[in-house]
């Protein structure tokens, strides 16, 4: 009797032990998988606020807000480049194109006005001569028109200096005219990715990568303020929408 009395008492122990050990996994498992990812409550924090500055400047970009999109830049590109310039290379300008155009200027197309010109002159011209209102250049396309985005992923570098943010472009793509001889239209997204800077607690852009092709590919072409080459080298932590939980 004592006996089945011992072992009914090590049964009930293995079983509490085995609850409780279930109880600490179901708990602890998602901490776990989270460290090993990478994944902390705090860069989820610095991933939803970096989500909200890229929507700043998708809808800044969409809604053809210079000003907007001139604030979202790192603050030594804001010193070199004005809104204006911006406004008139539509987006894409360097921050040291000036002395770029001065290393080469017999070289086709290297010709750069003066900021008085660009300020006079802040509309492009129709083949008739009217002004044109200046866009956020999406694409070397103009056929191509940007109305929504989606998040794809967000990725920052584990000391939480860098990040890169990559969003799903989605809008209307029509053929060419002139080549096709007939309005052809139809549904097209293309994915696009933004880089970012942490400058005095503040993310800035600090690369632009080229306008969106047909190609979909995402060469690097303009380094601002400066180049960047050990954005490499640098190691990333992945997030995307589920990590974040956004509506």
């Amino acid at each position: 009797m004592k006996k089945k009395k011992e072992k009914f008492n090590l049964r009930l122990k293995r079983r509490f032990f085995t609850v409780i050990l279930g109880l600490l996994f179901s708990i602890g498992s998602p901490q776990l998988m989270y460290a090993k990812n990478g994944i902390t409550p705090q860069l989820i924090e610095e991933a939803k606020i970096l989500f909200d500055r890229e929507k700043q400047l998708l809808n800044a970009r969409i809604n053809v807000d210079w000003n907007m999109q001139h604030s979202l830049q790192h603050p030594d590109f804001r010193k070199r480049i004005s809104v204006e310039e911006l406004q008139y290379y539509e987006g894409f300008v360097e921050s040291d194109y000036r002395e770029k155009s001065k290393q080469n200027p017999h070289i086709s197309g290297s010709f750069v006005p003066s900021l008085d010109y660009i300020k006079k002159n802040k509309y492009k011209k129709d083949p008739l001569g009217f002004p044109v209102k200046r866009r956020y250049k999406w694409s070397n396309d103009s056929y191509l028109t940007i109305k929504s985005y989606s998040l794809e992923k967000i990725s920052i570098s584990r000391d939480g200096k860098y990040a890169k943010v990559t969003m799903m472009l989605k809008g209307r793509q029509r053929l060419n005219p002139a080549i096709v001889r007939a309005d052809v239209e139809f549904s097209a997204q293309y994915p696009k990715t933004d880089y970012w800077e942490k400058i005095n607690g503040n993310w800035v852009l600090t690369l632009l990568s080229t306008p969106v092709n047909t190609s979909g590919t995402g060469i690097l072409k303009f380094l601002v303020p400066k180049n960047k080459k050990g954005w490499g080298k640098i190691e990333f932590v992945e997030l995307n929408s589920a990590d974040l939980k956004l509506p």
